[in-house]
């Protein structure tokens, strides 16, 4: 019981073989392992792929991260969330990735799109959660402008235009140039 408790008071949903070792500082692999089968028995913890486990009302985001290191929630995720986009993708997470790649796990599609490692790695407008990083808006437009030519997008109203601009700048030409013109095309429509 004490050992589920360390569990249930951590921040985390999502945990992972060492997650588990270094919250339950228990040695014996075998221990963990009859800890881990006797959780999932009783529905304390259930498996969602090899070695990763979660607690029933998990965070998809902090799982999608978990599943690959070197990733940041951004593209049609967080253009969703933030009603720049309409289309419905409640079972799919976008992430910037080091490279190109999906999975599904239970009734989540997980999409990893590659951006180049300068673009990844660099902080700006890039918001840490405790368990997952996010992009902010305008982020997530460069990023879907960065590997989608010509994408549209349902609504810019309530974009911050300097930030979008500022973002750009840690991309290509092409995305400089794409993300100039979708400032004045929002900006001719809105007036």
């Amino acid at each position: 019981m004490k050992y589920i408790n360390k569990i249930l008071k951590s921040e985390k949903t999502i945990f992972n073989y060492k997650d588990i070792w270094l919250l339950l500082w228990i040695e014996n692999r075998e221990t963990i392992k009859s800890f881990l089968s006797r959780q999932i028995k009783s529905g304390t913890l259930q498996r969602l792929s090899k070695g990763i486990y979660a607690l029933p009302n998990f965070d998809k985001y902090e799982f999608a991260s978990k599943i690959k290191k070197n990733s940041y929630i951004s593209f049609e995720t967080v253009l969703k969330s933030k009603w720049i986009i309409f289309q419905d993708y409640s079972h799919t997470i976008f992430l910037a990735s080091d490279n190109t790649w999906e999975k599904k796990v239970i009734w989540l599609n997980f999409v990893y799109n590659k951006i180049k490692k300068t673009i990844l790695q660099n902080p700006l407008w890039l918001e840490q959660k405790k368990q997952y990083t996010i992009a902010s808006t305008e982020r997530a437009i460069c990023d879907r402008i960065y590997i989608s030519w010509d994408y549209y997008f349902d609504n810019l109203e309530w974009i911050n235009i300097q930030k979008l601009k500022q973002i750009a700048q840690i991309y290509n030409k092409r995305v400089i140039l794409q993300i100039d013109k979708l400032i004045k095309n929002a900006q001719h429509r809105s007036t």
